[in-house]
C-alpha cells in the first residue's frame, strides 16, 4: 500500500523518539508542525512503527509521498535544540569524555544524512575518512578556556570542528593545551589560517617514533619519523612545553615556513609543529586541512565501491572514478574484509600526498630548535 504522507510523518516521528531525543509528550505537538510544512492535516499515530528504516530512508520516503515538502527542513526540525543536546552531552561529560563523544556522534550519525566512514585505524594511525555529506548547524558548546561552538563533521575517529577565536600563535597552542586537557584526543590549527580548530580522537603522530632526540631537559623535543618534518615538545609543565613550541612556530614564520600545530594527549600531552602545506586534492582525496596533516585525511564517498569489493566482481564503468583503489586492493570478499582493504588503502594513498606537502626539510627544521 502506498505510503500516505501521515503514516511516514508518524514513523519519523517514532524513529525520533528513539534516536533523537525526542519527548513523547511532545509527539502530537511535533506532529502538528511537520504537517503544516508537509501542507497536510495532522493524524497522530502513537503506535506507528518505522521498523530498520533509517533516517534517510525514511526521509526519501516523505518526499515521494509529498514532493514539494522541504526534507532538510523536516530533518532540522527533528534535530534536537543545542541547549538539549549539550543538557545530555554534559551528563555524560560527568561520566568521562569518551561515553560523552560516543553519544555526540552516534546522535548526528542518527540526525543527518551522513555517508559511510571508511575506518583505516590501526594503519601507521593514518585515518582517512568521508564527511558528512550535509554540514549540520546544529553545534554544542565545549568549555575550553572560554565557551566555543563545536561541530561534528563526521562519525568515524570523532573528527569535528571547533570555533577558533584566536589570531596569535600563544593563544592558539594555549586553546589545544587547554582543550587536550579538557577532552583528551588531538586538536590542530594551520598558523595563519582563521579557519576552525579541528578535531579527532587519534591521528598518524601519536603512533610516529622518534627520529632524533634534539633536547632533553624541561621540554623534550624530538623530531619524528614522518613523511613530513614534525617536531614535538613534551615535558611536565605544560607551560613550558606551550612556550617552547610556540617559540618555534615564531621561529618557523620568521623563515617563511608554513605548518600546522597540533596537540595530543600522547604521553600526558604532546605539542606537535608539523611542516606541511597545502595538500593537493584529486579524485579520491578531497584536500588539505589541519588534520590532514596530522595523517587524518577526508575523502570521496567510497561506499559505492564496496558491493564491489564484498562481491569481488569487476568493476563498472559508471565507477571508473575508483579504478586507482580497485587495482591496488585487487578485489576482495567478505563484507569486513572488504572494509578494511579499503581504508588501508586510502591511508596508503593518503600519504605521498602528505609527503608531497612538505614545507621544510629536516635540516631547516633541526635548525630551528638551537637557540638564537
Amino acid at each position: 500500500m502506498k505510503s500516505t504522507v501521515n503514516n511516514t510523518l508518524n514513523k519519523l516521528i517514532a524513529y525520533a523518539f528513539d534516536n533523537l531525543l525526542l519527548d513523547i509528550p511532545d509527539g502530537t505537538y511535533m506532529l502538528n508542525r511537520l504537517a503544516t510544512l508537509c501542507g497536510a492535516l495532522p493524524e497522530y499515530d502513537e503506535n506507528a512503527d518505522y521498523g530498520d528504516q533509517t533516517l534517510d530512508s525514511l526521509l526519501a520516503e516523505l518526499k515521494a509521498a509529498a514532493p514539494d515538502t522541504d526534507i532538510n527542513a523536516v530533518a532540522d526540525m527533528l534535530f534536537p535544540m543545542p541547549r538539549t543536546v549539550n543538557y545530555y552531552f554534559d551528563g555524560k561529560l560527568s561520566r568521562g569524555t569518551v561515553r560523552a563523544f560516543e553519544f555526540l556522534f552516534e546522535l548526528y550519525s542518527k540526525g543527518y544524512n551522513n555517508v559511510s566512514v571508511t575506518a583505516a585505524e590501526g594503519k601507521n594511525g593514518y585515518f582517512c575518512y568521508s564527511p558528512l555529506a550535509e554540514p549540520n548547524a546544529r553545534p554544542i558548546s565545549l568549555e575550553v578556556g572560554e565557551t566555543l561552538a563545536f561541530t561534528p563533521i563526521a562519525v568515524g575517529n570523532r573528527i569535528g570542528a571547533l570555533d577558533n577565536p584566536d589570531i596569535l600563535t600563544d593563544d592558539v597552542v594555549s586553546r589545544e593545551v587547554a582543550y587536550v586537557s579538557a577532552y583528551g584526543g588531538t586538536i590542530a590549527a594551520r598558523i595563519g589560517s582563521d579557519a576552525d580548530y579541528l578535531c579527532c580522537s587519534a591521528s598518524a603522530l601519536g603512533s610516529a617514533k622518534i627520529k632524533t632526540q634534539l633536547t632533553d631537559g624541561t621540554v623534550k623535543t624530538a623530531l619524528l619519523d614522518y613523511p613530513v618534518p614534525v617536531l614535538s615538545f613534551n615535558g611536565i609543565a605544560k607551560n613550558a612545553v606551550a612556550r617552547e613550541a610556540t617559540r618555534i612556530v615564531k621561529a618557523a614564520n620568521d623563515k617563511g615556513l608554513p605548518c600546522v600545530v597540533a596537540t595530543a594527549a600522547v604521553n600526558g600531552i604532546t605539542v606537535y609543529v608539523i611542516f606541511a602545506g597545502e595538500l593537493a586534492a584529486n579524485d579520491i582525496l578531497l584536500g588539505s586541512d589541519a588534520l590532514a596533516a596530522c595523517g587524518v585525511f577526508a575523502t570521496k564517498d567510497c561506499s559505492p565501491l564496496l558491493p564491489v569489493l564484498e562481491k569481488g566482481t569487476a568493476l563498472s564503468t559508471d565507477l571508473a572514478q575508483f579504478r586507482p583503489i580497485y587495482d591496488k586492493i585487487g578485489g576482495v570478499k567478505l563484507g569486513a574484509k572488504a572494509l578494511n582493504a579499503l581504508g588501508e588503502t586510502l591511508a596508503e594513498m593518503s600519504v605521498p600526498s602528505l609527503k608531497a606537502a612538505a614545507s621544510a626539510d629536516e635540516a631547516q627544521v633541526c635548525a630551528l630548535v638551537k637557540p638564537q
